[in-house]
């Protein structure tokens, strides 16, 4: 096994951090021509190209983190489509598949996407899992035994994804407890219409829970179209009341597009000020909400990044759906990702906030040891792409490297 290596490549300037910047030359694009070295799984020298008239014929980014998807009911659209394509519907056959779940089933799901992500690139993924009264606690020994196995090549993140009131149940405090002894993550929907007395109640039982077991929340929250911003309201007056400091994600966030700045402003610092972390899921959103045939609109929601970024809130933006009834399309690809949500979002790749919610949101969203900046000292772990410009990233026929902490992926 060789994990020693050197190539000399284009890295976005934003995603790595060099000593002799002033020799350093960059594009118009962002790109910086670089000589990396790394030895050991670890990069041991980074330093600009000297031939400056020379470009480098590969692009290098970090290894990719997901921050939202669902890799127990992926690949399973053949099965239970919606053809309709619409929220309500893909809510309707996500519970008939449920009555056909078997754990053997959703491991062979699971095992078949994070054997994709990790050869497309990705060295973490927060996945969520749809959880219920009736299920047994026998899947959640099968993902831990599966996140173990997998932890020298990808790092595994769980959610629970379960109706609120799970949580003020003794089923729910007792995977709390289990979750607590294997970094899992606590789940729920706070999508209007909804009761908000009984939201609250349940939205302060879970804060209580997480609190006692040192668990985070991460929140699907205003994926919808109607009452722009019920769900992170009720969410940020429930936090108030209770002063409870847990770390809080907010998945979707889809309905504050509908709001006007001023009030998307004054929700970014709220959120900002108890360090809520966003996650922006274009793909699903885009697809999903708002099909208005009477109207025909195009008007799509999706969190507005550009504006809670302004408000200091740290945003990612993750993938969501893997060909199931939610969304029929991709396939853990983070290439595939970007070259749909960059342009739908009006992004621009060479721009320092994009490439953040991007690549270094999610690896602080995670928690991970390392932020994703190329830099002296990092781990080895990239991917290398035939190409020299960002419209050779958005191909279709990318040809890919895979590095695992300075080995190359077979």
């Amino acid at each position: 096994m060789n994990n020693s290596g050197k190539a000399e490549v284009l890295i976005p300037r934003t995603l790595c951090s060099i000593e002799d910047f002033n020799n350093l030359n960059t594009d118009i694009e962002g790109l910086c021509s670089v000589s990396i070295t790394w030895d050991n799984g670890f990069v041991t020298e980074l330093k600009p190209l000297k031939n400056k008239n020379e470009r480098p014929k590969n692009l290098l980014f970090p290894r990719f983190v997901e921050t939202h998807s669902h890799i127990d009911k992926s690949f399973t659209w053949e099965a239970f489509p919606n053809l309709a394509s619409n929220y309500g519907d893909a809510l309707s056959v996500n519970l008939k598949e449920h009555k056909t779940r078997t754990t053997d089933k959703v491991i062979e799901r699971v095992e078949k996407s994070l054997s994709i992500a990790i050869k497309n690139g990705y060295r973490a993924i927060r996945s969520h899992i749809d959880t219920y009264q009736s299920q047994g606690i026998d899947i959640w020994i099968e993902l831990f035994k599966l996140q173990k196995k997998l932890s020298s090549e990808l790092i595994l993140q769980l959610v629970a994804l379960a109706p609120l009131k799970f949580w003020d149940s003794s089923n729910g405090e007792e995977l709390a407890r289990l979750l607590s002894s294997h970094g899992g993550i606590l789940g729920g929907v706070v999508v209007p219409p909804f009761n908000k007395k009984e939201t609250t109640k349940f939205l302060s039982k879970m804060l209580i829970l997480a609190d006692k077991y040192k668990l985070e929340i991460d929140l699907h929250i205003d994926e919808s179209i109607i009452k722009p911003g019920a769900g992170i309201k009720v969410l940020l007056e429930t936090m108030d009341k209770f002063q409870i400091s847990v770390p809080v994600t907010c998945s979707h966030l889809s309905s504050l597009m509908f709001l006007k700045d001023r009030e998307i402003i004054y929700f970014g610092k709220k959120m900002a000020d108890k360090n809520i972390k966003v996650i922006a899921l274009p793909l699903t959103n885009f697809w999903l909400l708002n099909r208005n045939c009477k109207t025909n609109s195009l008007k799509r929601p999706v969190a507005p990044i550009k504006q809670l970024q302004k408000s200091f809130v740290d945003v990612s933006i993750g993938s969501d759906n893997v060909q199931d009834p939610w969304y029929p399309f991709g396939n853990f690809d983070p290439f595939y990702m970007m070259s749909c949500a960059i342009p739908m979002l009006q992004l621009n790749p060479w721009e320092r906030m994009t490439l953040s919610s991007l690549f270094l949101a999610p690896s602080r969203l995670l928690n991970l040891s390392w932020d994703g900046l190329v830099k002296k000292g990092c781990p080895a772990d990239f991917v290398i792409l035939d190409g020299q410009r960002w419209a050779d990233v958005f191909a279709s026929s990318l040809k890919r490297k895979v590095f695992i902490k300075g080995v190359l992926y077979r």
